[in-house]
């Protein structure tokens, strides 16, 4: 057994997502279930979709090879890293195409369920105010959804956030956040383009951006609890943010969600960055103000934990959730 791991090695195996693992090197395992939908023979719960897998009767999810053998078939972490070395270096993997682009399938929205109440409470344990909530409830771009497994009759509830399309003003995009686990991930059909935003009622030159819906209502809180309207500035998330693949170097793309509400809302000039504080959310950041050198860009980290969301909990004067244990954040 190797003793340690490579970070380039690392970072190579952390590319292979389970569909194309299994395709490759375990296509036994592997049933369709539907266009694009894979489920594990040997785990009839656990389903593969767009990019993403999620093991329904555990409560656990990812997207890597890495992550799977760990959580399901239960390696080490060393065992489950030397196995994806052995065979990538006896054989290349083939990539496996999920589907067509983004833009190009149509968006089938989760069904809702017959209430907002467990959505409402979820968000709230976040530190999320309920005026907020109800607001964005009423505007059509939060709501509860349920998902029921077809072999098993589980009903999964989940919080899903909507992005429309400022033309049309019709969904292009949703998030769904279970309220009974930490699965999360982007419905088949979703439009990065198109992501959730709160947008101001009247005109600002202003753009907040975020990673996640959740960190955009934390700020829209953070704002109330201040005294000031959240709805007096533009409020972005990004969907998640990519890092280069192979090293920190390696050119990466504006987040094509940012690009978009630029081209929609060209009004805008001033850019305030709230990205989470980790390698991920502080690549991103300078990635963007180095793209957009021209624009008047504030990189604001957060003074609490990894995100805004922790920054929320701690002002509150809660403790930050983490899978292990909770604890307080101290200032830095």
């Amino acid at each position: 057994m190797i003793k340690h791991i490579k970070p380039n090695d690392l970072a190579e195996i952390k590319k292979i997502d389970l569909l194309t693992y299994l395709s490759n090197y375990q296509p036994d395992r592997l049933k369709k279930i539907s266009h694009d939908t894979y489920c594990i023979k040997d785990h009839k719960s656990l389903h593969i979709s767009n990019g993403l897998w999620h093991w329904q009767s555990m409560s656990i999810g990812g997207r890597s090879a890495l992550d799977f053998l760990i959580k399901v078939d239960n390696y080490s972490f060393l065992d489950a890293a030397e196995i994806l070395l052995e065979k990538t270096k006896a054989k290349d993997p083939v990539y496996v195409a999920y589907s067509a682009k983004e833009e190009d399938k149509e968006l089938y929205l989760p069904t809702p369920s017959s209430t907002n109440d467990k959505a409402i409470s979820y968000l709230t344990e976040r530190g999320i105010d309920e005026e907020i909530i109800q607001d964005c409830i009423k505007s059509h771009i939060i709501y509860e959804s349920k998902y029921i497994n077809p072999n098993t009759k589980i009903v999964y509830t989940h919080v899903t956030f909507i992005g429309y399309d400022k033309q049309n003003h019709i969904p292009k995009y949703a998030n769904i956040r279970s309220v009974e686990n930490d699965f999360k991930g982007d419905v088949h059909g979703s439009d990065k383009r198109c992501c959730f935003s709160i947008q101001p009622h009247s005109f600002s030159k202003e753009l907040h951006i975020f990673e996640s819906a959740i960190d955009t209502l934390s700020y829209a809180t953070l704002l109330k609890m201040k005294g000031k309207d959240y709805r007096s500035v533009h409020l972005l998330s990004l969907g998640g943010v990519a890092i280069p693949r192979k090293d920190a170097t390696e050119e990466v793309k504006l987040p094509i969600a940012l690009t978009q509400y630029l081209e929609d809302f060209p009004e805008i000039k001033t850019l305030v960055l709230h990205l989470d504080n980790d390698k991920a959310g502080r690549l991103s950041a300078k990635n963007i103000q180095k793209k957009l050198w021209y624009m008047d860009i504030q990189d604001c980290v957060s003074h609490y934990g990894k995100d805004v969301n922790d920054e929320l909990i701690v002002r509150l004067g809660k403790q930050i959730q983490s899978k292990n244990q909770s604890q307080m954040i101290k200032e830095r």
